[in-house]
């Protein structure tokens, strides 16, 4: 792809497919000081507005590969990318340890951001010792500043329950849900309706929200009033289903609509506002080692960053911080083909075709699973042959008995492979555009982001 390096933020956003979008001129080096210098100047001032956008479960293989789909499918870069090559922005790497150890969950990852110190894996926001510290989003109401949550997971998953919400246990989502209401946290939209009740709704319309149940009641409802939007009984489907599905193409809203629909109710608050955005699928693609649907889900994210991005054009008093929490999986793209320096073959010549194949799954592996259920194994095979648009050699279709035998024999087929289902305990990409983006340094811990945005807004 040999297109021109825009020179100035306003090409960058034409480049990015933004439009008319103007940002003022710059360009950065990832992890290097030309970056942190050039974002310092537009940095001094206080942020008056904090968007924190979380991949959930993107190693940066993930990334990766969602910038190499998107260069081979739709022939463009990723946002993400785009915001490294040519935006004054801040990049660092950060260390995701729990309390517990090397590897975190969501829930002590998404607490550190939310009270600013480790705890232990399964838990939201209490300490090892028992205090239960204020919250973020407690803290941001406290100055008068409006809060937002949208993910694609549950509404009350524990990457949003981190910035708002104080249990012993992640999975106690219904009393998470009914703090929300207690905490003040003005827009909620994702899934999780069993963890509702209708008392709790009743509650939630009583002080004052809106209550949208379909993508067209989100879409309609331009009001500014606070607005709880809940779109499935658990998650959203993953986005791979999303795009091969007429109904729920209707009835399920996409990240990018959800978080449009946050910044316009949050964006009239006079003291501003903090809004959290969660692609939070990647994750459970990446623990089912299902490569085509994460893939999906990042490219689902990475749109998202565009609407923040429209938004912070707008509206330069805004810290727009893009990261993750942790990776899961060990997702990678891997070598496929003759690796005999003697063969006339180029070493891994197949890794791209098999890479291509991708584009062509039509199915996530938990939708597949879910609709085969009661499948022989032979029309197990022919079921996954059909949406994925492979063909099996003999050897594998006598294998292929289940999801889980499947996703361990597509790497041969499509290149990606998995160390486990699990988390994993790397650093991960963290990056950050606007005031206050220079406190950031190039290595940190997920502890000291919390107190680095008070800093920022003007709250420590």
């Amino acid at each position: 792809m040999n297109q021109p390096r825009p020179s100035s933020r306003r090409d960058f956003l034409k480049f990015a497919g933004l439009g008319s979008l103007v940002f003022g001129a710059g360009s950065a080096r990832a992890l290097g000081a030309d970056g942190r210098e050039a974002s310092a100047n537009s940095a001094k001032r206080q942020a008056k507005n904090v968007i924190f956008m979380v991949s959930d479960g993107m190693c940066f293989s993930v990334l990766t590969a969602a910038q190499t789909f998107l260069t081979r499918t739709e022939k463009r870069s990723s946002n993400w990318m785009k915001m490294y090559g040519e935006l004054p922005l801040v990049r660092s790497l950060c260390e995701t340890d729990s309390a517990s150890g090397l590897v975190t969950d969501s829930a002590a990852a998404g607490s550190c951001w939310g009270i600013g110190e480790r705890i232990d894996n399964g838990v939201i926001n209490i300490t090892q010792d028992g205090r239960k510290p204020v919250t973020l989003v407690q803290k941001m109401n406290a100055a008068r500043k409006r809060c937002g949550l949208v993910t694609t997971t549950a509404a009350t998953h524990a990457t949003p329950a981190g910035f708002v919400a104080t249990v012993a246990r992640r999975s106690d989502q219904k009393t998470i849900a009914a703090q929300y209401l207690e905490r003040g946290v003005d827009v909620v939209l994702g899934g999780g309706t069993q963890y509702f009740s209708e008392d709790l709704l009743a509650a939630y319309r009583k002080a004052g929200y809106g209550i949208a149940l379909s993508r067209a009641q989100l879409l309609a409802d331009a009001g500014k009033t606070p607005l709880l939007g809940l779109f499935s009984k658990s998650h959203l489907p993953y986005e791979i289903d999303r795009l091969n599905s007429a109904a729920l193409k209707t009835s399920t809203p996409t990240l990018t609509e959800m978080t449009k629909v946050a910044l316009q109710r949050l964006s009239s608050a006079p003291e501003g506002f903090f809004l959290m955005v969660e692609g939070g699928r990647i994750d459970h693609a990446a623990h089912g080692n299902d490569g085509a649907a994460a893939i999906r889900e990042q490219v689902a994210f990475d749109e998202a960053i565009a609407t923040a991005l429209a938004f912070v054009d707008k509206n330069a008093d805004t810290l727009l911080i893009v990261t993750t929490d942790h990776g899961t999986g060990g997702f990678n793209v891997n070598g496929l083909g003759s690796e005999d320096l003697i063969s006339l073959a180029p070493a891994y010549s197949e890794s791209t075709p098999a890479f291509d194949r991708l584009a062509d799954f039509k199915m996530s592996l938990d939708l597949l699973k879910a609709e085969t259920k009661d499948l022989a194994p032979k029309d197990f095979v022919a079921a996954a042959e059909k949406v994925t648009g492979l063909k099996f050699k003999a050897e594998d279709r006598a294998k292929i008995t289940s999801t889980k035998i499947l996703s361990e024999a597509l790497i041969k087929y499509t290149s990606i492979g998995w160390t486990s289902n699990n988390h994993t305990g790397e650093m991960v990409e963290f990056c950050a555009y606007g005031p206050g983006s220079q406190l950031f340094p190039p290595h940190m811990r997920n502890d000291q982001v919390h107190a680095k945005i008070l800093r920022a807004t003007g709250l420590a």
